[in-house]
C-alpha cells in the first residue's frame, strides 16, 4: 500500500530519441529488453539496455508512433549514452536515428491522461507520466496544482521500485532489482545480455536483492550498511514515511535476508530489513 491519494502534478524532464524506418523494429527488439515488436501502434513498453555481460546501463519508455517509427524516452543523463549505444549497434538496417532531443513530461497523481496524450510506461500505482510541449500549460489545462516531487519519491520507496542510476550501479544485474516482471521478455528472441538474465532467471543466480530497510531514526543515502560485521551493502534511497517511518532501498547481500538486523553507519545503528513493497 501507498500514502494516501493526493491529486496533482510534477513537472519533469525526458530525453527523446527517435527510431524510425522498415527495420526499426526488429532493430530495438535486438537491443532492448522488452517485447518491441509485439507493441501496437500507440502502445508502450518499459524496457532495459544491458551490457553484454547482462549488467543494466539504463532504463526506456518505447512507444511506437507507427509500424516503423518510434519514441525512445529516457531520463536527461542516460540520452547521449542510449544514442551513442543505437548508433554504436547499427550497421546496415535500414533506419535513421533522430536524436537526443530534450523534452518536458508530466506526472499525473491520481489523474486520468489527458485523451491523445503519449502515455508512457507507469511502473508506479497512481503516477501516470505523459509527455508535453508545455509542462505549465498542460497543468493550467487539467486544472490541477503542482505537487512536490517528494511525494512521487515517497510513494516510489514505500513501493519499492527501483531508480536506476540512483539504486543501481554498473555492476547490478535484473535480477537483483525485481524488474525482470516489468521490463524483460522471456519469450521474444536474443537481445544484447540475454544470456545472463535467462540464466539467472532460470538457476536463481544472483545473490544481492533489492530490499527495504526500517529504522528508528532517518537513513542516509550513501551510507554503509553491515551484518555480523560485513558490509553487505549501501543505502540508496530514502524517506520519511507517514506511514511506515524512517525507510530506505538497498540492493543486498543474501546474508541481510528479510528480517535481519543491520548496522548503519560507522555509528552502528540498528535497521531492518524488510520484504518490498513496504507494508
Amino acid at each position: 500500500m501507498q500514502s494516501p491519494p493526493q491529486a496533482g502534478t510534477v513537472a519533469t524532464e525526458r530525453s527523446l530519441i527517435w527510431v524510425e524506418g522498415p527495420d526499426a523494429a526488429s532493430f530495438l527488439q535486438g537491443l532492448l529488453t522488452s517485447d518491441v515488436v509485439a507493441l501496437a501502434a500507440g502502445g508502450a513498453s518499459y524496457a532495459l539496455l544491458l551490457d553484454a555481460k547482462g549488467r543494466i546501463r539504463l532504463d526506456v519508455d518505447v512507444v511506437r508512433d507507427g509500424p516503423m517509427s518510434f519514441t525512445l524516452a529516457t531520463s536527461p543523463q542516460f540520452g547521449p549514452e542510449l544514442a551513442e549505444a543505437l548508433q554504436r549497434y547499427h550497421f546496415s538496417e535500414d533506419l535513421e536515428i533522430l536524436g537526443p532531443e530534450a523534452s518536458e513530461a508530466l506526472l499525473l497523481i491520481d489523474t486520468a491522461p489527458p485523451a491523445g496524450a503519449t502515455v508512457l510506461t507507469g511502473r508506479l500505482s497512481g503516477v501516470t507520466e505523459i509527455l508535453v510541449d508545455d509542462a505549465d500549460a498542460q497543468r493550467l489545462a487539467l486544472g490541477l496544482g503542482a505537487t512536490p516531487f517528494e511525494a512521487v519519491e515517497l510513494r516510489r520507496i514505500e513501493a519499492g521500485v527501483p531508480c536506476i542510476g540512483i539504486d543501481t550501479s554498473a555492476t547490478t544485474l535484473v535480477q537483483e532489482t525485481g524488474l525482470e516482471a516489468v521490463a524483460v521478455s522471456f519469450s521474444k528472441g536474443c537481445y544484447l545480455g540475454q544470456e545472463t538474465v535467462a540464466r539467472a532467471q532460470h538457476r536463481g543466480a544472483v545473490r544481492r536483492h533489492l530490499r527495504g530497510l526500517a529504522a528508528d531514526g532517518p537513513l542516509e543515502v550513501g551510507e554503509s550498511i553491515a551484518a555480523d560485521g560485513r558490509e553487505v551493502g549501501i543505502v540508496t534511497s530514502a524517506a520519511d514515511s507517514p506511514r511506515f517511518g524512517h525507510i530506505g532501498l538497498a540492493i543486498v547481500r543474501d546474508a541481510a535476508a528479510p528480517g535481519t538486523t543491520v548496522e548503519l553507519g560507522q555509528t552502528a545503528r540498528p535497521a531492518t530489513v524488510v520484504e518490498l513493497p513496504f507494508r
